[in-house]
């Protein structure tokens, strides 16, 4: 079976980032944790995975951020899986935004689901899935049939968050043995994530995940293939691989390393399709040399190249026009100014420092929203305006057209009368990544550098005499 079997169609249409790599590893382990010498094998089964896909229902289409999203991977997942019914779709984890509304929450959800088309057979639990609160998340699984897998977190009464593992059978009649057992289990580190760190691990008794991982092999012993989802960081990985044998596949999620090549550690290849659901990874195992399968791993960039699917189009504009009609979003991504104020008001004192932010992207941030017809998309509107959501902010491009900008007070935020009231703002002038970041994160702007765009925004120093 050739690696390349599984573009059919769709070939002239992805752009592709690939790396065919073929290891051979034994069914069976030496310790005897699985069955060998069985006829049924492995034998044409596509893994599909990717994560982190942060709630995305479609890429924005700015020139910055034209990949990814859930609606390009269920399209070309539908296109593989139609070709390939022997096929598993597995995700890694934080298939939910960091800071979702229940309105985003519910479109996610039904986009998972599938709903006509073949769903996610298992999501790995992650740390922005417990942030939404277990009474929230075990709602949402029962009500959209979500599969999420999680074997070492345990809730206030001691019972597993959600199932530990699952398994799928291929092959095989009513009458007859399956031809071929797939196990998936999914571990998560203990630890709190981001910056600042995002606590999730309130109420729940998180175990070592080597210690779960050991005994999910035990519990999997009689299937042909084990597959692990390591919501954690790729040391953590990669040493869960070096001591937990019988593992054949680890799918990486959380960390941020895109392995363009498979990582051969201990008896598992590792694979890991990085941030922001910008690549969907399918591994081909095909039968190889003395009844051992071999693995066949192909990285492709959700680009612009592939087409969406229509539902999952379909349900973000019935997003957007829902979540329209909610109050914006608060999220404290910048400093707060006294009040919001066109940039013109800033230039009557600063003029040098008015012409040079003219020729910034800053000063057309609403463009791509026009473009792209998403003005009601209050993602897209809070961080290519000012001060959206907040009192005084903005409110339309007809309403408050010189708001409709990323002005002085994204990262100046002080008023006009400053030196009247004897403000002086130095110590808030200074610019941080994180202070940028909180628009260009990865999500937002996947291949935004902080050293190479700061230089772009500052101003020139400023002249002499000029009122500061």
């Amino acid at each position: 079976m050739k690696s390349h079997s599984i573009h059919f169609r769709m070939a002239a249409a992805m752009a592709c980032v690939t790396a065919a790599v073929a290891v051979g590893l034994g069914v069976g382990c030496e310790t005897g944790a699985r069955k060998s010498g069985q006829q049924g094998q492995p034998a044409g089964l596509v893994l599909l995975f990717s994560g982190d896909d942060q709630g995305v229902l479609a890429a924005c289409g700015c020139p910055s951020n034209p990949s990814g999203g859930l609606a390009k991977r269920e399209a070309l997942a539908d296109e593989i899986r139609r070709a390939r019914p022997n096929s598993i779709l597995i995700d890694s984890g934080d298939l939910f935004p960091e800071k979702p509304g229940a309105v985003k929450l519910r479109y996610v959800a039904e986009a998972a689901a599938g709903r006509g088309h073949r769903p996610f057979d298992a999501i790995g639990m992650g740390d922005q899935e417990f942030a939404v609160g277990l009474p929230v998340l075990r709602e949402l699984m029962e009500n959209y049939d979500l599969r999420f897998i999680c074997s070492n977190v345990y809730d206030q009464a001691g019972e597993f968050v959600a199932a530990p593992h699952i398994v799928m059978e291929f092959g095989g009649g009513e009458e007859q043995q399956a031809e071929l057992r797939v196990g998936i289990f999914s571990v998560i580190a203990d630890r709190a994530y981001g910056f600042p760190p995002m606590e999730w691990r309130s109420g729940l008794t998180v175990e070592s995940p080597i210690e779960a991982a050991e005994r999910e092999v035990l519990e999997l012993m009689d299937c042909d293939l084990v597959v692990a989802i390591s919501h954690q960081p790729i040391e953590d990985t990669r040493e869960l691989a070096a001591k937990v044998r019988g593992i054949d596949i680890i799918i990486s999620g959380h960390d941020p390393a895109v392995l363009l090549k498979p990582e051969k550690v201990g008896d598992a290849i590792i694979v890991g399709t990085g941030p922001a659901g910008r690549i969907l990874g399918t591994i081909v195992v095909a039968p190889g040399p003395d009844s051992r399968p071999r693995f066949a791993l192909t990285m492709t960039e959700l680009s612009a190249q592939v087409p969406d699917s229509r539902r999952v189009i379909d349900l973000y504009w019935q997003y957007v026009k829902e979540a329209r009609e909610q109050p914006p979003p608060d999220w404290d991504l910048t400093p707060i100014p006294g009040r919001f104020e066109p940039a013109d008001v800033c230039g009557k004192c600063h003029e040098g420092e008015l012409r040079q932010w003219l020729t910034t992207r800053h000063a057309r941030s609403y463009e791509p929203i026009r473009k792209s017809g998403r003005r009601d998309d209050p993602e897209c509107i809070l961080c290519h305006t000012m001060g959206y959501g907040r009192p005084g902010g903005f409110v339309s491009i007809d309403k408050t057209p010189p708001l409709g900008r990323v002005t002085c007070q994204a990262c100046h935020p002080v008023t006009s009368d400053h030196v009247e009231r004897n403000v002086k703002p130095e110590a808030e002038l200074r610019i941080s990544s994180r202070l940028c970041m909180s628009c260009h994160g990865p999500v937002q702007s996947p291949n935004f550098d902080y050293y190479v765009a700061k230089p772009k925004i500052l101003h020139r120093p400023p002249a002499a005499g000029s009122r500061k």
